[in-house]
């Protein structure tokens, strides 16, 4: 997991997507839907890399919000230390992340609170299901198979990863294999290896497969979901993506 300055590197880049929401109205309305739904937010303190769980106590009008406070005194020190924090939270299963700077310490209802500006901008996702990432050479992912009788082996030649999303994948799958991606098939047990990292075990199911020939060539394309994907392997997904898009960006930025 990133640390807290290197998720505030990251926000620099997301903020410039599609997702990123710039416009006072609707920043308020997102956060007051933090606020009604009692969502965790997950604080990430700058500088110290600190991580203090939070809410949001309240959303006024004159562009400031509270958050809770921490019933540890120590962490209330370090928060009012921080120049910004850098805030993750889900609303209906979209997430969210925003930064807040110089959090002010005060007390609201009788309890230690802190005072902040409503963030600059904040970036809301599509749902999982739906935000996908295309992968290019650049960002290579390979699904690796297995069977009743033999596990997936990282080290053998993989099906590409075509993009990604939270909810799923969409493979190339050869001709000789197209068999075992039939719509409702279950391709169980696999290993889903993303750029450099440790493969994950993951489990599918096929939701469609489609045929495209190239230069006369059979190719099938098969849209795969993820079936009990635990929380933690999806927050690597999404990490993947983000980290993705930031080198994307930067490459833009470059003219590159």
């Amino acid at each position: 997991m990133p640390g807290a300055d290197d998720l505030s590197h990251l926000l620099d880049d997301e903020e410039q997507s599609q997702f990123s929401l710039r416009d006072p109205a609707a920043i308020a309305q997102v956060l007051r839907g933090l606020l009604e739904a009692r969502a965790l937010i997950s604080a990430s303190l700058v500088p110290g890399g600190y991580a203090c769980p939070t809410a949001l106590l309240a959303v006024h009008d004159d562009g400031t919000l509270v958050l809770d406070g921490n019933r540890d005194e120590a962490m209330n020190q370090r928060m009012a230390a921080a120049s910004r924090l850098v805030c993750s939270a889900q609303l209906d299963l979209v997430p969210i992340r925003f930064r807040l700077a110089t959090p002010q310490r005060i007390v609201h209802e009788d309890y230690v609170a802190f005072v902040t500006p409503w963030p600059e901008a904040l970036l809301r996702l599509q749902r999982r299901e739906t935000y996908r990432l295309p992968c290019s050479p650049t960002a290579q992912a390979t699904l690796h198979t297995g069977s009743a009788a033999h596990a997936p082996d990282p080290d053998a030649p993989g099906l590409r990863v075509l993009d990604i999303s939270g909810g799923g994948v969409a493979l190339a799958v050869p001709d000789s294999a197209q068999h075992d991606f039939q719509p409702e098939a279950r391709v169980a047990p696999c290993l889903l290896r993303l750029g450099e990292a440790p493969p994950m075990p993951v489990a599918l199911e096929v939701a469609y497969i489609a045929r495209h020939d190239v230069r006369g060539v059979p190719h099938w394309r098969a849209g795969c979901r993820f079936i009990d994907l635990p929380a933690a392997l999806e927050q690597q997904v999404m990490q993947y993506i983000f980290q993705i898009e930031r080198q994307r960006n930067a490459r833009l930025r470059r003219g590159g």
